[in-house]
This record gives C-alpha cells, sequence and structure tokens, in this order.
C-alpha cells in the first residue's frame, strides 16, 4: 500500500484501541451534563454506504461497503467507520463499580467544553459537512507520516480523548472512549474549524444510558477542537492531500495491502481472492446466512479477519476509477522447463546447526540450559505485560513484538501439541511437492529479537551475535534430516550485524518487518542456490535485466500504535529508503506463470506490495536470477498459505520448478491457527 500503509500505522490499532471520551456542559435535564440527543439520527457518508441490511455493530460478523469516490479520506473512513472487526473487546479485568465521574475537565481542554453535545443537529456542521466525517486514526497517522506541520497537536487531541479516565480506576491498558472521526467545518465567518466525534465503549458503564444518536450500540459525544489545533497548513493537507485525490487502481491495491498487513498483529486479517461475486464457495456458511443469501457482484477487496478466532469479513466495492482493480489480466501461458528431478540439498544447513550444537555443549538439553536465565527474564517479562499490549519498548528507539519473545522463550518447537508443531506440517509439503517433481526450500525468517537481542535489554549485551532459540535451530536440524533444505538466515544476518552493526539496520526500528538491508540479503543468499539448480540454465535463456531505482517513505512501524497509550508519544514517525527494482523503467511485476514460486507471509508483501512497492524480497530475487516470480502471500498467514497455491490446482503445481516457502520464524511456536493439512482441490 503505497500511502495508504503509511497512514496505517497508527490505523488499526489506534482504532481499535479506543480511548477517551467527551463530557460537556449542555444545559437541561439530562442525565449527563452534555444533554440529551434525538435518537435514530444516522447520517450516511457522501461517498459511502453500507450494503447489507441489518448491519449491527454490535452483533454482525460481516460488511459490505460500496466506495462510490475512492479517495483515501473514503477508503479509510469505510475500513474504520463502526468497524465491528476492530472494536476493543470488554476488558477480563472487571471494572470497579465505586466513584462517580469527574466531568469538570474532560479530555484536558482538547476539545472545547462549552461544545460539547450528544445531538449531532446542536453542532454547527451543514447537512453536507455532516457526509464528510473523517476518520480520526488514519487521518492522523497520514498527516504525522508527511510531517504536516500542526499533525503532532492533533494527535494530542486523540490522546487526551483516550487518556481521559474521569477520575475513575480503570482496568490497565484500556479506556472508556476513542475519538473515532472528525469533521471539518467552514463558518460564515472566521476561521475553519475541526469537530471531533468521540464515542464511549459500550462496556463503559458510568456513562451508561449516554445518547447513543446513530444506534450503533456505541454512545457518543460531539465537541470542537480547540482553536490553536487547527492550522490553515493542517487543513490544506487535509484537503489536498487526504480528501481529493482520486486513488488509481494500483493505489487502491496498496492501500488494501497497506491495511490487511497493519491490521493482522491484533484482527488476523489477510486479503481473500477476489472472485465474481461476493460470498463464493469458499465463505463460511454462517456469513452467508448473516447476509440472506444475497450477493454482492464485483467485490474489489474482501479482507478476512479473525479477531476472536472466528472468520469475519469486510467486503469493499469500489466503484469509479478504483473499480478496474477487479478485472483480472489476462492470463499469459506458464513458461515450461524441461521435466528435472528434486535435487534438495539440506547438507549444508545439517553441517552449520551441528557445528553450533557442538560449540554450545554437544546437546540440546545443556544448551537449553545456558539460555534459561535469558529465557526466564523474557518470561518475566511478558508476565509483567497487560494481556492487550503487544508490542514494548527496548533501546535507540526499537521496538519489538509480544510474539516475538514469546517464540524465543517457549522451548522446544517440536513438543508442541498437533496442529501446532510445523514438523509433520512442512514434510507433508515436501512430500507433495516431490511427487510433482518441484524443488523445495523453506526459509524461516529470525525474529528482530533474535539478531538484536541487546536493543531490547542491555542486560542482553553478551547475547549480541550469538544463538538465543536452540529450539528453533533443532527444528532446523529435524527438517534437514528428513531432507528439506533450508535457507538458513539467521548465521547471515548475526554476521551482517558484526560486520556493520551500525545503520542501515537488518530490522525496521517501529516495525516487525526487516528493512531493505535485511530483505536484500535473503534475495541475494536465494538467488545464489536457484542459480545452481540443473534446470537453471534452461531458465537463464529467458533472462531478463533489471536496474534499480531508490525511493523513500516515511510512516510509523506496525507496532508503534500496539505500544500503551503513554508510551506512544515517544516516536516519531521512521523513513525508511527502499530500492525498487525496474526493468525498461517501468516498475517490476510478479507473474503468476514464473516456474519460480515465492510462498510467503507479510516478509513478502513489505516493500512489495506496500510502502514504496516494486521493492520487496520477491522483486530482488527476480533481479538476482534475472526472471520474475509468482508471488503468494498472505498477511500473517505463513504457515497456512500453502492452501492458496493449491487452489490453483495440482497439476497447475506441476508446471511449478521451485517453491520458496518463506514466513516468519516466530510463527513456528504457538501459531494462533493450527497448522492445517494439505487440501487438496
Amino acid at each position: 500500500m503505497t500511502q495508504r500503509k503509511r497512514a496505517l500505522g497508527v490505523w488499526g490499532l489506534l482504532a481499535a484501541a479506543s480511548a477517551p471520551g467527551i463530557v460537556s456542559c449542555h444545559a437541561g435535564s439530562a442525565k449527563f451534563p452534555w444533554g440529551d440527543a434525538t435518537p435514530g439520527t444516522r447520517v450516511e457518508h457522501a461517498h459511502v454506504r453500507t450494503l447489507n441490511e441489518g448491519y449491527a455493530r454490535t452483533r454482525s460478523q460481516v460488511w459490505v461497503r460500496e466506495v462510490a469516490r475512492p479517495t483515501r479520506a473514503a477508503l479509510d473512513y469505510a475500513a474504520y467507520h463502526s468497524n465491528f472487526m476492530i472494536a476493543d473487546p470488554e476488558p477480563e479485568t472487571p471494572m470497579s463499580a465505586a466513584g462517580t465521574p469527574d466531568t469538570s475537565r474532560a479530555f484536558a481542554g482538547q476539545l472545547d467544553q462549552g461544545s460539547l453535545t450528544s445531538d449531532l443537529a446542536k453542532t454547527p456542521l451543514s447537512p453536507v459537512e455532516q457526509q464528510q466525517a473523517l476518520a480520526f486514526a488514519p487521518l492522523s497517522e497520514f498527516l504525522q507520516a508527511r510531517k504536516v506541520a500542526g499533525a503532532e497537536a492533533l494527535a494530542e487531541v486523540g490522546s487526551a480523548v483516550r487518556s481521559e479516565r474521569w477520575g475513575l480506576q480503570l482496568p490497565p491498558g484500556t479506556s472508556g472512549q476513542l475519538l473515532s472521526e472528525v469533521f471539518v467545518h467552514q463558518p460564515a465567518s472566521g476561521a475553519v474549524e475541526l469537530w471531533a466525534k468521540v464515542e464511549f465503549q459500550p462496556w463503559f458503564k458510568p456513562f451508561a444510558g449516554s445518547a447513543d444518536q446513530d444506534g450503533d450500540g456505541f454512545p457518543e459525544l460531539y465537541g470542537r477542537v480547540a482553536p490553536g489545533v487547527v492550522t490553515p497548513v493542517l487543513v490544506a493537507a487535509i484537503q489536498k492531500d487526504y480528501v481529493d485525490p482520486v486513488l488509481s487502481p494500483g493505489e487502491v491495491k496498496a492501500w488494501a495491502n497497506q491495511l490487511s498487513s497493519y491490521w493482522y498483529p491484533s484482527f488476523n486479517t489477510d486479503l481473500m481472492p477476489v472472485g465474481p461475486s461476493f460470498p463464493d464457495a469458499q465463505t463460511e456458511p454462517y456469513i452467508k446466512q448473516e447476509l440472506g443469501g444475497r450477493a454482492f457482484p464485483a467485490p474489489t477487496i474482501v479482507l478476512r479477519g479473525k479477531p476472536q478466532g472466528k472468520a469475519t469479513y469486510n467486503v469493499f466495492l469500489v466503484r469509479g476509477e478504483g473499480a478496474a482493480l477487479a478485472a483480472a489480466a489476462p492470463a499469459k501461458p506458464a513458461l515450461r522447463l524441461s521435466k528435472t528431478r528434486p535435487s534438495p540439498n539440506p547438507a549444508p544447513g545439517l553441517e552449520t546447526v551441528q557445528r553450533e550444537l557442538a560449540q554450545a555443549g554437544g546437546s540440546w538439553p545443556t544448551w537449553m540450559a545456558k539460555l534459561r536465565p535469558t529465557h526466564d527474564a523474557l518470561k518475566k517479562r511478558l508476565k509483567g505485560m497487560p494481556p492487550k499490549v503487544k508490542a514494548l519498548a527496548g533501546r535507540d528507539g526499537f521496538l519489538f513484538y509480544r510474539n516475538d519473545l514469546e517464540y524465543v522463550s517457549g522451548g522446544d518447537l517440536e513438543q508442541q501439541r498437533k496442529g501446532k508443531n510445523p514438523l509433520p506440517v512442512i514434510l507433508e509439503f515436501k512430500k507433495l511437492l516431490d511427487e510433482q517433481g518441484v524443488d523445495f526450500l523453506f526459509v524461516p525468517v529470525p525474529t528482530k529479537l533474535e539478531v538484536y537481542p541487546e536493543k531490547l535489554d542491555p542486560a542482553f549485551t553478551a547475547l549480541s551475535g550469538q544463538v538465543i532459540n536452540p529450539a528453533f535451530r533443532k527444528l532446523i536440524e529435524s527438517l534437514s534430516r528428513e531432507g528439506v533444505e533450508i535457507v538458513d538466515l539467521l548465521p547471515a544476518f548475526l554476521q551482517a550485524k558484526a560486520t556493520s552493526a551500525a545503520e542501515p539496520f537488518l530490522f525496521q526500528r517501529q516495525d516487525t518487518h526487516w528493512t531493505d538491508r535485511g530483505l536484500r540479503l535473503a534475495a541475494d543468499l536465494l538467488a545464489t542456490r536457484v542459480k545452481k539448480y540443473p534446470w537453471y540454465a534452461e531458465l537463464a535463456k529467458q533472462k531478463r535485466a533489471y536496474d534499480l531505482r531508490e525511493a523513500s517513505f516515511t510512516r510509523f512501524g506496525d507496532l508503534h500504535s500496539r505500544l500503551p497509550e503513554a508510551e506512544q508519544k515517544k516516536y516519531a514517525p521512521e523513513t525508511l529508503v527502499a530500492h525498487q527494482v525496474v526493468a525498461d523503467g517501468k516498475p517490476y511485476d510478479d507473474e503468476p506463470e514464473s516456474p519460480v514460486v515465492l510462498l510467503g507471509d507479510s516478509f513478502t508483501a513489505v516493500y512489495e506490495l506496500t510502502d514504496a512497492e516494486h521493492a520487496g524480497v520477491s522483486a530482488h530475487l527476480a533481479r538476482g536470477i534475472a526472471y520474475p516470480l509468482d508471488l503468494v502471500m498472505s498477511y500473517g498467514g505463513g504457515p497456512n498459505v500453502r492452501q492458496k497455491l493449491l487452489r490453483r490446482s495440482v497439476e497447475a503445481l506441476g508446471t511449478k520448478k521451485l517453491v520458496i516457502w518463506m514466513m516468519t520464524a516466530r510463527d513456528l511456536y504457538n501459531y494462533w491457527e493450527d497448522w492445517e493439512p494439505l487440501k487438496k482441490p
């Protein structure tokens, strides 16, 4: 997602992290100081409408929305407005019933107290302005990523809303309300104003009974943003850069990729293949039932999530220029190379691990015991984190993902229960590829913590350059003994770090993913291996020439908004460099007809389908072997992305020469879904 995910940095979790509420001083006999509201008032956005009848934010599992004009503002609004998927769940720790909320100075004065009202009609917003609501979280991220003057002050308004606790004791890591939307208001005279919509969480009982004018189960308030926040520069950037530009089909596609990638750590989202209508044959029966048997033709984006372990859907029907996204390009004939037998070479990986094991004491229990104090320290750190907090701060601006700590300290990967143990599933997939005469490389991407443990905690400085998760190495040994060839990135990454420990780092500071340097190192290692296959000489006769073009982008990483609220303020958007791959001046694109498949999770999507674009690991591997790849990708779905490939049929798989399965190593431990057995079509 070119720019979509840049703003997405804070989007997903900002909107899902629900924050503060609003208090007001409206006269009358209302139960709360901000007054009553006329019920049943629901204003439809000028460019977005929900198509499935009976959609209910508090109980639905699917919505279908039409976007008539695909601007960044309209797409973000469609994604965030009243979306059941990203709602904050009720805290596990119940709220204390004691105490009366203090509404004397809500939101640290960031919203004008005298303007607060629960009735949209009592604001000065015109009917046209009411139909132009902007989703606050992605807008704030968008402006901050572009370093627009005043963007940080606007973000502080959202923070003040989320941080308001009303003088009450709330469960750790929770907030009773969030600033969900803003409206631009042009008075008859005077400066432009911004008006905020604040939504209370349904479980936030201190204001139970407060007006819910739009009837979605989330009581709301409206208030004018403090005038000092709203500058001409800020308003101009909102209008000219966010509201006005219509996105091209490619930009809509990038936006969708960025959204799915950003939401994945919290809501387990992935983009599904788009067919002629939704739902399709793969859609769960309960979703079809909720839609009442209705089908929606020509969906543009089908986003599937599992925020609570059960599949849910956001479906976008983009009209106008963005509609072209749904049109499939005509298929090219597959390049068929001569038949060869698979020629795996697992020996180098096995030798590396055995050498490491010998140096660590000669046995796995001995190696594990040496690192037990480190793993215990990680477990202690995890125990002290609220369950909802997914990120934690390290040193020098580095942020780390909770799941990485769980993976490193989790223990023997092969002793996990059936469905969690990756070994038999990987071997099953290798067997299928062997039967089709297809070579196979397994490429687990090490975690940031394994490469930079000292950036998490200075107590780990002595571990820099060492293996800190022997369980991962043990799995590599087991796979290698079974004939699985592994391109082992960890030793190469540790060596690269030792050679140049300063910037550019191999991983992004604020993100779970690698940098341009990291992904290009992986691509170089893979290209070297691919060129050694017996069939490569035939492929090389079809070689294509690629060049590089430097690009940069600025955004918050996907870990920023997953920090505790108070810590988010310490970080500014990160500017990163990428190298786009181009051919004859045109950006590189993957080709489904290629005999070389890259099967992967979001590590194969970053820089390629998001951010700079055309600069990911598939693009750089294509440049290395002088031929494009077939990229099959699933956000957060590395263990089960195989199913996407197999939907094409086993016969289609037989036209391939090599499948490279790349996924983050952390999903080898306690993956949120089970590793599914193969489903052959």
